[in-house]
């Protein structure tokens, strides 16, 4: 993004440290921008040159992503994360903004509509976790049982090959879901942060009995953007959701989860 004159800041709050990117054009409403898993601010790339005249660019790094940090071992308190983002949005002079997630930042964008409605001028969601809880994801990050799973299989890998053999010979999980998985563990480094990820921010998953109510009574644009061939966030998740949330915009499009964001950008 050489052509994006970008700024980039650090901003703390207990035991947070969150990195961020901006691009601030005085008068123009701003746009917050959230990654998915193992991305930074260049996740929406294809995006911003769609939406540069129009909107100011917040760009979050999510936490184990970039200089974003969380200090000791315990999981992130969702009071602290709200602590930050507000710190965040006083700092830069942000009343509100569009939020735009992919994948694991969607979570993030509906735990903070969720406590922090006022921020939000409207939502976009692409492939979005935090919609619909994957029960593998359930028992490895809610039990105890399961976390303690996950540090062996995550530590120790011929253990989670074994697993993903296991299950999908018992066709519990997908090929494709285990080949992607396996791409996302290929090294030490890529292992550490997933169990960070999954375990340390285990608390930061929203709940639809708080902030649909709100949404309910006070709409703003939100869309919710799905891939016709992902594997990994499938339209199949989401079909009890599509008949419940009728108040919202679905878009699907013919891309895979990898190359929806570009897909995306094309149909802005």
């Amino acid at each position: 993004m050489a052509e994006l004159n970008w700024k980039t800041g650090l901003i703390s709050e207990g035991p947070c440290q969150l990195e961020y990117k901006y691009i601030s054009h005085p008068g123009k409403p701003w746009m917050a921008f959230l990654h998915g898993f193992g991305q930074d601010y260049y996740a929406f790339h294809p995006v911003y040159p769609k939406m540069e005249a129009h909107c100011s660019f917040l760009a979050l790094h999510l936490f184990f992503h970039g200089e974003t940090s969380l200090e000791g071992t315990k999981p992130l308190d969702p009071e602290d994360w709200k602590r930050l983002i507000r710190s965040l949005f006083q700092r830069l002079e942000i009343d509100n903004a569009h939020w735009m997630a992919y994948s694991m930042g969607a979570k993030f964008t509906l735990l903070s509509y969720q406590e922090m409605p006022e921020l939000f001028s409207g939502i976009t969601l692409l492939a979005p976790d935090g919609v619909v809880m994957n029960p593998w994801y359930g028992f490895a990050t809610k039990t105890m049982f399961g976390r303690f799973c996950t540090r062996v299989c995550l530590e120790y890998m011929p253990a989670f090959r074994f697993l993903v053999v296991v299950l999908g010979k018992l066709k519990l999980v997908r090929p494709s879901l285990g080949r992607f998985a396996a791409s996302q563990l290929s090294t030490e480094q890529d292992r550490e942060r997933v169990l960070d990820v999954w375990l340390r921010l285990r608390k930061m998953w929203p709940d639809e009995q708080k902030w649909r109510p709100y949404y309910n009574q006070h709409p703003i644009p939100f869309v919710l953007v799905l891939g016709k061939h992902d594997t990994i966030m499938s339209k199949s998740k989401f079909r009890t959701k599509r008949k419940e949330w009728t108040n919202i915009k679905w878009l699907d499009l013919e891309a895979g989860h990898a190359s929806l964001v570009e897909k995306f950008a094309k149909e802005i």
